[in-house]
C-alpha cells in the first residue's frame, strides 16, 4: 500500500494522487476494456488459423460470418432473403487496435491491419505483408466466366475497334473511315503489311520524298507548288486589274492580291518577260501547352500568286510550315538593356537569313522553271505580304517599339501623334533605313551611333529582308484585322464599356448580361453567357461580343442617362462600321471611299470621347494599333482585301502544331518532332488527293451518263458558283400531317387562325399568278384530313452582295433545336419591297400533281414612324412587326436570304447589319432607300 496520501489503482498497479483518482480510474477501466477487446480479436484469429487445412485466413475470406455469431442466415449465391427474419448478433466494436504487450505475439513485422467502418459490420483483419491486396481476392466459382463480355458488339474485333475509336477521340468521319477500312482488310483484296507503329513510322519516312520536307530551301516548296497539277491552273502570274460595270461606267475593284497595285508596280520593276513569284511569309510566337513553358515559333509561307480561298484554306496549296526560329531565353541580368535587345533581333534575323537564302540570290538574277504547260516562265521570288502583329512588326522592320519617337513600322508618326488618325505621314522606306544604318555606322563613337539610330526609331541590326530584290519590309507591313480587335476593342473600347456599365450599379450590369443571354442564336456566332465578367478570351469571342454590343447596350447608356456611356456607344458603333468595310471580300473604288470616311467619323467621335472622359479615365488611347487605322485602305490598294494578310488563317496553325506537341513528342526537342508530324500530314495529304482523283476517275470510267456535265473537270479547290444549285432547299421533315391536327397544335397561336382558310386563298392566288392551272379549274379547296409535311430546315442559296458569289443561310424554323426553340428571320422579296419577317412554319403542301413549299412568316413591315433619335446615332435600321394574326402564307422562293434580328420592346425588331459583311451592305442600302442619313 502506498502512502496515506496517495491511493493504490489495482489496475495499473499505480499509486494515484487523491486529487486525480477518479479521472485516472475511469481511464484505466477504459483502457482495461480495450485490452479485453484486442484479447478477443486475437484469440477469434487463433482459432480461425487452427485447423490444418486452413492455416492461414486469406484477405477478404469473410464467408459465414453472421452464423458464426449465431444467426441463421444461410444464403445461396443470387438468392434474397427476408432480413427481418434473420437473428443477428452485433459485433464488439473495436475502437482501439493496439495489441496488448502481454498478448503472445503471433504476427509479423509488416503485417497489415485493416479496419472496417462499423456500419460495415465486417470485423478488423490481419494480413501478412507480402500476401497484403487493396484488392479484393476473386471469389472462387464453378461458373465459367462470361465467353461473351462484349455482348452487344457483334465480335471481340468491333468492341476493340470501337474502344480505340473512343481512346483516341476520333470524330465521327474519322470512325467512318476506320471502320471502311476494317471492311477492307476483311476482304482481302488488298495486302495490309503494317505490324506495329515502326513500320508506319518507316514508311512516312520513304515515301516522304513526294513532298518537300521541312527545308530552308523555300524555293524547292514553291516548286512543288508549280509542278502541281491541280494547283497550277490557279496560279496567276501577271498583275491584273477588274472593273465591274454599273449600268454608267465600269468600276475599279480589288480583291486577290494579284489585282492590286503591289503586284502590279513590282511587275513593272521586272525585267521584260519576268514574272512575280508572290511569298506572303508570317511569323509568330506561340505557346505549344497551355498550362506549360514551352514555346514555338514557325514561319508560315503560302503564294500569292494563288487565289485567297486557296491559301486560307487546308490542305495542299494552304499555308506551309518553311522555318521553326529560336527564341532566346531572357537573361535577368541583361533584359532590357540596349545591347541585349539588338542580341535577340540580330538572332532573329540571322536565322531568318536562313529561311530567304534561297529566296535571295535568284531575287537579283531571277529563275527559269518549265511549268506543267510545257511553258519557260522567268520568276522572281519578292516577298509581298509580311503577316504579323504589332510586336512582331517591330522585330521584323527593327523598329524600337511603342515607346520609341517613330512607333510605327510603316510610317515616320511621332510618338506623340498615334491617336490623331486624321493626318498621314511620310512612309518608311527600306533603302532609308538602310541609309541611316551606314550613317550611324560611320559615327565616331558609340554613343553617337546610338544617338542617330534614336531618331529614326531604329536598331543596330541588318535586316535580314535586305537581302531581297524588288522587297520593301516596311511595305510588306501591314494591317491586321485580328489583332487590331483584340488591340483597340478588347483593351480600350470594351474595356471602357465594361466599365461605365459596371458604375451604374449592378442592375445595370445584370441587365446587360440578360440581354445578351437573349440575343438571338446565329450559325458561327458564339451565344455568350455573363459578357460583363469576360476579360481574358481568344480574339473570336470579342469579335462576336463586338457585333452584339450595340444592340444589347442601346437602352442602358441613354443620352439623358449617361452622356458619356452613350458617346462611346456611338465610338463603338463607327468602329464596327469601319471594320465591316476593312473586312469586305471585295473593294469598289466607292467601298474604299466610304471605308476613308468611316476612318474619319470614328476618329472625331474618339476624340470627343477621350476628352469628355479624361477626368474619369485613365486609359492611354496614344497606341500603335489604333494609328495603324491610318493604313487600312492604303493597303487594301497596294495589296488587296486585308483576308489576303489577316493573321486568323495562320493562326488556326498552332492548334495541329500544338497537338504534335501534346500528341506525337516526347517533349524534348520538340522542333524536329513536331516539324516530322507536320511533313508526314502534308505528305498525308498529298496523297489522298491523289487517291481521290484515281477514284474519281475510275467512278467516271464505270458510268455510263449522256449528261456532258459528268465528264466534265472536277475543281474541289475553290469553291465554284454554280447556277444551278437550287435557291433553297427544305429539311428536317417531320411526320406528315392533317389541317385538323395543325389547328389542335396550335390552337393558341393567333398566326394559326383559319390556317386552311387562309391557305386555300393564297394558293389560288398564287397559282394564277405563277400562270399554273388549278386543279380541277376551280378555287384550290383543301380539306382538313389532307395532309402536309411540316419542314423544320431550311437551306437558302443567295448571291452575296460584297463578291457577287454564292452564299448559304441555314436557317431554323423549330420549337425545339438543341431543347431552344428557334425561329429565324429572312429577307423577303414581295411585289413591292424587301421586307422583313420570321420563319413561323415551313411546310411542302401538295395540290393536283405539284409539290409546293411554302412558308407561313409572321412579317416585319408595319411602319416604324419618324426614325428616333438614337437610330440616327447609332445607324440601327428599326422594323415593326404586325399583329401576329396577321401572318402570311409565302413561297420560300419569295426568300432572299437569312437575317438575324432582336427585338426591342413588345413589336420593334433591330436588324443586326453586322453579323457579316453581306448583311453590312444590304442593311446599308435599305437605309439608303428609306431616307435614312449614314452617320459615317
Amino acid at each position: 500500500m502506498g502512502p496515506e496520501r496517495t491511493k493504490y489503482c489495482d489496475l495499473c498497479q499505480q499509486d494515484i494522487k487523491p486529487r486525480g483518482y477518479t479521472t485516472h480510474r475511469k481511464a484505466c477501466e477504459k483502457k482495461a476494456k480495450k485490452q479485453r477487446q484486442n484479447q478477443h480479436f486475437v484469440d477469434s484469429i487463433r482459432r480461425d488459423t487452427a485447423g490444418p487445412s486452413n492455416p492461414r485466413r486469406t484477405a477478404g475470406d469473410h464467408t459465414d460470418t453472421m452464423s458464426r455469431q449465431g444467426g441463421q442466415c444461410n444464403t445461396s449465391p443470387g438468392t434474397w432473403n427476408d432480413l427481418d427474419d434473420v437473428e443477428y448478433h452485433e459485433p464488439p466494436s473495436f475502437l482501439d487496435t493496439d495489441i496488448p504487450e502481454r498478448v503472445d505475439p503471433m504476427f509479423q513485422v509488416d503485417d497489415i491491419k485493416c479496419e472496417y467502418h462499423p456500419s460495415s459490420r465486417i470485423a478488423p483483419e490481419v494480413h501478412a505483408f507480402n500476401e497484403f491486396k487493396r484488392r479484393p481476392t476473386p471469389l472462387a466459382s464453378s461458373a465459367p466466366p462470361n465467353k461473351r463480355p462484349w455482348a452487344l458488339f457483334k465480335s471481340r474485333l468491333e468492341f476493340e475497334i470501337a474502344e480505340l475509336a473512343l481512346e483516341a477521340c476520333l470524330n465521327n468521319d474519322q470512325t467512318d473511315r476506320l471502320i471502311k477500312f476494317c471492311n477492307r482488310c476483311a476482304s482481302q483484296q488488298e495486302k495490309f503489311t503494317f505490324q506495329n507503329h515502326k513500320d508506319i513510322h518507316k514508311r512516312w519516312d520513304a515515301i516522304s520524298h513526294r513532298t518537300t520536307g521541312f527545308t530552308q530551301d523555300v524555293i524547292s516548296w514553291a516548286a512543288d507548288l508549280l509542278c502541281n497539277p491541280r494547283l497550277f491552273p490557279h496560279m496567276v502570274f501577271d498583275a491584273q486589274r477588274f472593273s465591274k460595270f454599273d449600268g454608267k461606267t465600269f468600276v475599279h475593284f480589288v480583291d486577290e492580291p494579284f489585282t492590286a497595285d503591289a503586284f502590279w508596280n513590282v511587275q513593272s520593276q521586272l525585267p521584260p518577260g519576268g514574272k512575280p513569284l508572290a511569298f506572303v511569309l508570317y511569323a509568330d510566337k506561340t505557346r505549344l501547352s497551355s498550362f506549360g513553358t514551352a514555346r514555338g515559333y514557325p514561319v508560315v509561307a503560302c503564294l500569292a500568286n494563288l487565289p485567297v480561298d486557296i491559301c486560307n484554306g487546308q490542305g495542299v496549296g494552304s499555308g506551309y510550315v518553311v522555318g521553326w526560329l529560336p527564341i532566346v531565353k531572357e537573361d535577368r541580368d541583361h533584359a532590357g538593356k540596349p545591347s541585349w535587345v539588338n542580341f535577340k533581333n540580330t538572332v532573329w534575323h540571322e536565322s531568318f537569313l536562313k529561311i530567304l537564302s534561297s529566296l535571295a540570290s535568284k531575287s537579283h538574277m531571277g529563275q527559269w522553271f518549265e511549268c506543267p504547260d510545257n511553258i519557260q516562265r522567268w520568276f522572281f521570288p519578292i516577298i509581298l505580304i509580311l503577316s504579323a502583329d504589332y510586336e512582331e512588326q517591330c522585330v521584323i522592320s527593327l523598329i524600337r517599339g511603342i515607346k520609341c519617337l517613330w512607333p510605327c513600322p510603316v510610317c515616320l508618326v511621332p510618338h506623340d501623334e498615334l491617336l490623331n488618325i486624321l493626318k498621314c505621314y511620310p512612309p518608311r522606306m527600306s533603302t532609308h533605313s538602310q541609309e541611316v544604318l551606314k550613317a550611324a555606322w560611320a559615327k565616331a563613337t558609340a554613343k553617337e551611333k546610338e544617338e542617330k539610330l534614336k531618331e529614326y526609331g531604329l536598331r543596330d541590326v541588318i535586316n535580314a529582308f535586305s537581302t531581297m530584290m524588288y522587297t520593301d519590309v516596311h511595305d510588306a507591313l501591314l494591317w491586321d484585322q485580328l489583332h487590331f480587335n483584340v488591340g483597340l476593342y478588347h483593351d480600350h473600347l470594351w474595356a471602357e464599356l465594361q466599365k461605365i456599365i459596371v458604375s451604374l450599379g449592378q442592375a445595370k450590369v445584370a441587365q446587360m448580361d440578360k440581354k445578351s443571354v437573349s440575343f438571338p442564336r446565329w450559325r458561327n456566332l458564339k451565344h455568350l453567357a455573363q459578357v460583363m465578367n469576360i476579360s481574358f478570351a481568344d480574339g473570336s469571342v470579342y469579335e462576336d461580343i463586338s457585333k452584339m454590343v450595340v444592340y444589347a447596350a442601346h437602352e442602358i447608356l441613354t443620352e439623358d442617362d449617361c452622356p458619356v456611356g452613350y458617346l462611346l456607344l456611338r465610338c463603338i458603333r463607327l468602329f464596327l462600321e469601319l471594320d465591316a468595310y476593312a473586312a469586305l471580300e471585295v473593294h469598289t473604288t466607292e467601298t474604299i471611299s466610304a471605308g476613308q470616311h468611316a476612318v474619319q467619323a470614328f476618329s472625331t467621335y474618339l476624340q470627343q470621347y477621350i476628352d469628355k472622359s479624361t477626368d474619369e479615365s485613365d486609359k492611354n488611347w496614344n497606341f500603335p494599333k489604333l494609328h495603324m487605322c491610318v493604313h487600312i485602305f492604303d493597303n487594301i490598294e497596294a495589296k488587296g482585301a486585308t483576308r489576303n494578310y489577316n493573321t486568323k488563317p495562320n493562326e488556326k496553325m498552332h492548334g495541329s502544331l500544338k497537338d504534335s506537341y501534346l500528341l506525337h513528342t516526347n517533349f524534348r526537342d520538340v522542333a524536329p518532332q513536331i516539324l516530322r508530324i507536320n511533313h508526314w500530314q502534308v505528305t498525308a495529304e498529298s496523297i489522298r488527293r491523289h487517291i481521290s482523283d484515281l477514284d474519281e476517275y475510275e467512278s467516271r470510267g464505270s458510268e455510263d451518263s449522256d449528261d456532258p456535265e459528268d465528264s466534265g473537270d472536277v475543281d474541289d479547290l475553290v469553291s465554284l458558283d454554280d447556277a444551278d444549285l437550287p435557291h433553297v432547299k427544305l429539311g428536317s421533315r417531320q411526320a406528315v400531317q392533317t389541317f385538323e391536327l395543325i389547328k389542335d397544335t396550335h390552337k393558341e397561336d393567333a398566326a394559326f387562325t383559319n390556317f386552311r382558310v387562309k391557305l386555300n386563298d393564297f394558293l389560288t392566288n398564287f397559282l394564277l399568278a405563277i400562270q399554273l392551272p388549278l386543279p380541277g379549274g376551280k378555287r384550290v379547296q383543301l380539306r382538313a384530313s389532307d395532309k402536309i409535311t411540316e419542314c423544320r430546315f431550311l437551306k437558302v442559296n443567295y448571291e452575296s452582295m460584297v463578291d457577287w458569289r454564292q452564299r448559304t443561310n441555314y436557317l431554323r424554323c423549330s420549337p425545339k433545336f438543341f431543347n431552344t426553340a428557334r425561329f429565324n428571320c429572312v429577307f423577303i422579296q414581295t411585289k413591292d419591297k424587301v421586307i422583313f419577317g420570321c420563319l413561323l412554319f415551313l411546310f411542302e403542301c401538295v395540290v393536283g400533281d405539284i409539290t409546293l413549299s411554302l412558308a407561313l412568316i409572321h412579317p416585319f413591315d408595319a411602319p416604324t414612324g419618324v426614325q428616333l433619335r438614337k437610330d440616327k446615332h447609332l445607324n440601327i435600321y428599326r422594323v415593326r412587326a404586325r399583329p401576329r394574326a396577321q401572318a402570311e402564307f409565302f413561297s420560300v422562293r419569295s426568300i432572299i436570304c437569312g437575317a438575324l434580328l432582336v427585338p426591342d420592346g413588345s413589336t420593334d425588331y433591330l436588324v443586326i447589319d453586322t453579323v457579316d459583311t453581306n448583311m453590312f451592305l444590304r442593311v446599308k442600302e435599305l437605309h439608303l432607300e428609306a431616307g435614312h442619313p449614314i452617320r459615317v
